[in-house]
């Protein structure tokens, strides 16, 4: 898939500019630029005499465009520095790869699907040093599927995901009921869900989607049309769920997010109440914004721990999982 040629020509915004740049000819990037739309089952560029502009299809894949071809460059570079760790070996024999020249296989290996990283890293790991307090590890934060596929490789050893069918050779556990919540600026009055002009309310407000995460965008879709009725028209999309926060906590609009994502928040208000019955509505003078639980009749996920069945650290997972 020839993600360079599209990327620059849409940085030139010709394809006769961006072919000197490729040094290629005309004809050779155009047939590049079909073959690319054929394998992505859609149009990506419309030529026009002004110029090659994006698609609304074509726009919606420029991230991953770019985000892959910084993978593909770091993957260039890590052949850079396996190349300068062997120059060093040559050069000092007498180090060896427990003196931090290459990775330490016995360590655990970790991934996380972002962004939970940030926010349930610190519950998980207090449970597995609390079996084994000289753990060591390595941790990967990388999307669901990047890390259900290094689970498969056998390239990390556990993996905590929101979303998992099932593999082979996979076991999975699920670890936390992750309801969907809605986040308000902490003096916005807002009405009871059981009033009439509830939803007519909150459709005028702005609303901050984080949309990072395709499963995660179709869950929040859905919960805004069962609570709204309707997408709201200020709708804007972030993919950083702490600037979202911010956003949320300076009173400048609303969020649909999962429990996870303020995973600490919400075990502070569970530390409020004894009998683990949190109500409706969570409202704090040290929380910086108000929370709506929305309840069991909404559309949630479930966080999972994946494992390899043949894993050697089979003992110290399933003491995880049972604490957890």
């Amino acid at each position: 898939m020839d993600l360079h040629s599209l990327v620059t020509v849409v940085r030139e915004k010709s394809i006769s500019k961006a072919s000197r740049v490729l040094h290629l000819s005309q004809p050779a990037l155009t047939i590049r630029l079909q073959k690319l739309e054929q394998e992505l089952g859609f149009v990506i560029l419309e030529r026009t005499r002004s110029g090659v502009y994006l698609t609304k299809n074509g726009a919606s894949i420029m991230h991953h465009a770019a985000k892959a071809i910084q993978q593909m460059n770091a993957m260039r570079d890590f052949e850079d520095n396996s190349t300068l760790i062997n120059r060093i070996k040559l050069l000092h024999p007498e180090q060896n790869d427990t003196e931090g020249l290459s990775s330490n296989d016995d360590n655990l290996k970790i991934g996380i699907a972002n962004p939970l990283g940030s926010t349930m890293f610190k519950p998980i790991f207090h449970k597995l040093y609390s079996f084994d307090p000289e753990l060591r590890y390595h941790m990967l934060s990388d999307s669901n599927e990047v890390i259900l596929d290094l689970l498969s490789l056998g390239d990390i050893d556990l993996g905590i995901v929101p979303y998992f069918e099932k593999r082979e050779g996979l076991e999975s556990i699920p670890i936390l009921c992750d309801e969907m919540l809605l986040l308000g600026p902490k003096d916005d009055n807002v009405p009871d869900s059981g009033q009439l002009d509830y939803m007519n309310t909150l459709l005028q407000k702005t609303f901050f989607a984080f949309y990072s995460n395709q499963p995660l965008r179709t869950i929040i879709n859905e919960v805004m049309l069962k609570l709204l009725g309707n997408i709201p028209k200020d709708l804007r999309k972030i993919n950083d769920t702490g600037i979202i926060l911010q956003m949320i906590s300076n009173g400048l609009g609303y969020t649909i997010f999962p429990s996870s994502f303020i995973y600490d928040t919400m075990d502070f208000f569970k530390s409020l109440y004894p009998s683990g019955v949190l109500p409706s509505i969570l409202r704090h003078e040290s929380v910086p914004f108000q929370i709506q639980r929305l309840g069991k009749e909404f559309p949630s996920r479930t966080i999972q721990l994946i494992y390899p069945a043949s894993s050697p650290y089979r003992k110290t997972i399933q003491f995880a999982i049972e604490a957890l």
